[in-house]
């Protein structure tokens, strides 16, 4: 890929990665807010601070390095090798559905293989990891419409080896 491919790749990666990592930020803090106040904990007065702390602090940092980015990488890599070889229509829904099901991957996975007991605590309900991983699909859209579609790949016409010379006859 030549460098200047790479001026519209990596800034649509940087914004997409940033949106499903604040999106999955949200929902992890509220989920854990929830669970706070069901045991009768007054958390209204904090779920705003609560919340952008867990999206400008440490848990964004961790589940976008531990997570997110791995997953996209992969999933937007893939689809960039087949994209050639799709219908031009099928782009933009590919890296959606690329998004969702690398997170929806990635979240018990790396929750799996992390030391403690769960890198992402709220994700022990199915319907966090599941709100978490739908981020996928407004990253891989916005992904899907920023960077630059890859050359599709076409049939070239075949080449005559000898062409009849028209100054002559």
């Amino acid at each position: 890929m030549k460098t200047s491919a790479l001026k519209g790749v990596v800034p649509a990666f940087l914004l997409a990665l940033v949106l499903a990592i604040v999106w999955g930020s949200i929902v992890q803090s509220q989920y854990n807010l929830a669970a706070l106040a069901s045991i009768g904990a007054d958390v209204g007065s904090v779920r705003l601070q609560v919340t952008l702390r867990d999206i400008f602090s440490g848990f964004s940092l961790t589940y976008g390095g531990y997570v997110v980015a791995p997953a996209l990488l992969v999933a937007f890599g893939v689809v960039a090798l087949l994209e050639p070889k799709a219908p031009a229509a099928a782009r933009v829904p590919l890296y959606a559905l690329a998004g969702v099901v690398a997170l929806l991957i990635a979240i018990p996975l790396v929750n799996w293989l992390s030391p403690v007991a769960l890198l992402v605590g709220a994700t022990r309900e199915w319907s966090c990891a599941f709100w978490m991983a739908a981020a996928g699909v407004p990253a891989g859209l916005l992904y899907a419409l920023l960077a630059p579609a890859r050359r599709r790949v076409t049939e070239a016409p075949p080449v005559l080896v000898h062409a009849p010379d028209a100054r002559r006859g």
